[in-house]
């Protein structure tokens, strides 16, 4: 996508820029109005998010509307929920691969046959493959996953680091890992849950 926006945009600058911002945040452009999904989102609170006034903002729709390719991509972009941030509270354990370039078609198989002969416990699978934005694969796991994984995470060619977000400590024998310990208690009772066991 960015490719399409530096060659659209290349003698406007600050248009590129929001549209930039309008499309990783989810923000579609749609008959001269701004949504996230279904809900619509005053121009004044995406001039304020964005800290430029109006009038730059009119003037970039009516730019977006101008050009078939870039109008369709900003009619048709939708957000999509992030559970991450949400993830810890329900004792996820959440694990992001980051990847050299170049390298991710050979990684993405390499991780899901570990995780395939290993365990089945995945929630979610988020992963990016972009010569312009830092390459990456993030697994939320449902629950712990066992310490003898990373190992052989390790060993995957193209694996520059790897990123762990934990409720426990873990002591973990791989020169990739970067271990995140968040501190987020819940009262309920969500291993009580049957997707737990």
């Amino acid at each position: 996508m960015q490719l399409v926006f530096d060659e659209y945009f290349k003698a406007y600058p600050v248009k590129k820029k929001i549209v930039e911002k309008l499309y990783t945040n989810g923000i579609s452009i749609v008959n001269d109005k701004f949504f996230v999904n279904n809900i619509e989102v005053s121009l004044s609170g995406i001039a304020n998010a964005l800290k430029v006034n109006r009038r730059t903002l009119y003037d970039t729709i009516k730019f977006v509307n101008c050009n078939p390719v870039v109008k369709a991509i900003m009619e048709n972009i939708s957000a999509i929920p992030d559970i991450k941030k949400i993830s810890m509270m329900m004792k996820n354990e959440i694990v992001t691969f980051y990847i050299d370039k170049g390298m991710y078609s050979k990684v993405i198989p390499e991780i899901i046959n570990i995780i395939g002969k290993y365990m089945s416990n995945i929630k979610e699978i988020y992963s990016i493959n972009s010569d312009y934005e830092t390459n990456f694969m993030r697994i939320i796991f449902y629950n712990k996953i066992e310490n003898s994984l990373f190992k052989m995470f390790n060993e995957i060619s193209g694996i520059n680091k790897i990123h762990i977000d934990s409720l426990e400590n873990i002591d973990i024998i791989c020169d990739k890992c970067e271990i995140k310990i968040c501190s987020h208690k819940v009262s309920t009772l969500f291993d009580d849950h049957n997707i737990y066991k």
